[in-house]
């Protein structure tokens, strides 16, 4: 990529080394993970940029839970192969930054294969000085997918609400956006009335991404599409008859699937953008709600009470038939399918408890994912390692993530306010 590109993406991003809103905190971890460390960049010049890069790359790789990952104490310039196979490491990152100009950085890594004793690859870039933070993503993005065969999830971003009351007790409602570790995070979108289920497009390119939320500024229900990354106005879809809610993107991001209460009967239909046709994609009386696409957009999963009880279903969308998919407890809601399509991730009620849990579709097994008592809104990581969700703890909302296979939890404490809702975007270009 020219320079000029790298300039234009970060300074877009604005993500330079910062402190966010969130914090995280290791709940729990899983020993039976790949052995990695990583050395502290080597600086080299007068700039002290990006000092904190090796930090990025350490939390990214282990919030994931397919990694043990260290920090060296110091950089290390040669591989001492011996000494490493002592510690049980795999595998050595290693890095340097030199200054070259006041605003641009090169920077060069490694990563070695400690019993192969090879290099598994090496770059080398030059870097805004707002853009390490941006690096850092990519390069764990690249360590991950060298060191397993598999894409990352880092170099992506997240959307989620927060709530907060002013002095008179009058509450706001941010629409938020930040980088995947909760840093950078920006409010870009404040009203006094509640705003609701944020969710990216599927799009892959940077300017192309899409919010769509539900807000009540108009004193109902309504659906909005954000473009948070160019010049254009928000866009409102038609005031349907009755409300509209609980919005997904169709993963070839020509439309929506959203509920609509009309004629006074909640059911599911689909809204082409560019059409604008609205076509019913659920008949019954009973409430149908919370829909979304599998990722190859040949399944629609949705929350109904279709059975007396609150239950999840899946609508085969080639033949149209609809099956019931939850048979453990009483209430089964806000489902969404993992990327490759195999497991569902939902929110499960044990007594009081609203609890993340995960369902193998083919065997109907659930695994609880979460232990809290108000656990809601999970969704996937796009490779489906990690699942967001919100809970509540001491009284107040928090961003958390679950690793799935490696079954490690952090919780990203809010400082301002509750969180809710998050929504994890696809890979960035």
């Amino acid at each position: 990529m020219k320079l000029s590109r790298w300039l234009a993406l970060f300074l877009t991003l604005g993500v330079g080394i910062a402190h966010g809103v969130l914090e995280i905190t290791v709940v729990k971890k899983d020993e039976n993970t790949f052995p990695v460390a990583i050395s502290p960049f080597k600086l080299m010049g007068q700039g002290t940029q990006g000092k904190g890069i090796a930090k990025i790359i350490h939390d990214n790789l282990e919030r994931s839970g397919r990694f043990d990952v260290i920090i060296a104490d110091a950089p290390v310039d040669e591989v001492d192969v011996g000494y490493w196979k002592k510690q049980n490491i795999e595998a050595l990152v290693t890095g340097s930054i030199e200054q070259e100009s006041e605003e641009i950085y090169r920077l060069s890594v490694r990563l070695f294969d400690i019993y192969s004793n090879t290099n598994l690859f090496t770059r080398s870039t030059r870097v805004h000085i707002n853009g390490f933070r941006k690096v850092a993503h990519q390069l764990s993005d690249h360590i991950y997918e060298s060191l397993l065969g598999e894409n990352g999830s880092f170099n992506t971003l997240l959307t989620y609400i927060t709530v907060k009351e002013d002095a008179k007790g009058k509450k706001y409602y941010r629409l938020n956006i930040s980088d995947s570790d909760a840093m950078n995070a920006k409010s870009r979108i404040k009203l006094s009335t509640p705003i609701l289920s944020p969710v990216w497009s599927p799009d892959y390119r940077f300017k192309d991404k899409k919010i769509a939320y539900v807000s009540f500024q108009n004193e109902r229900s309504e659906v909005f599409i954000w473009h948070p990354f160019v010049r254009k106005k928000i866009e409102k879809l038609p005031r349907f008859d009755g409300i509209a809610s609980s919005p997904s993107w169709h993963p070839n991001g020509k439309s929506l699937v959203l509920t609509l209460s009309k004629n006074g009967n909640k059911d599911i239909y689909s809204y082409h953008l560019a059409s604008k046709q609205l076509t019913r994609l659920t008949h019954h009386k009973a409430i149908d709600t919370e829909a979304s696409y599998s990722a190859d957009g040949k399944r629609l999963v949705f929350t109904s009470n279709r059975s007396g009880q609150v239950q999840i279903y899946i609508k085969n969308l080639t033949n149209n038939q609809i099956n019931r998919i939850t048979f453990t407890g009483r209430y089964n809601a806000k489902a969404v399918f993992s990327p490759n399509g195999e497991h569902l991730a939902l929110v499960h009620r044990i007594d009081n408890d609203y609890r993340i849990a995960m369902l193998d579709i083919k065997t109907q097994e659930l695994s609880m994912m979460s232990n809290g008592v108000l656990d809601e809104s999970p969704y996937f990581s796009p490779n489906g390692d990690m699942i967001i969700f919100s809970a509540h703890r001491d009284g107040k909302g928090v961003l958390s993530v679950v690793s799935v296979k490696g079954s490690r939890s952090y919780e990203l404490s809010s400082h301002d306010g509750e969180v809710r809702e998050p929504n994890w975007s696809t890979n960035l270009e």
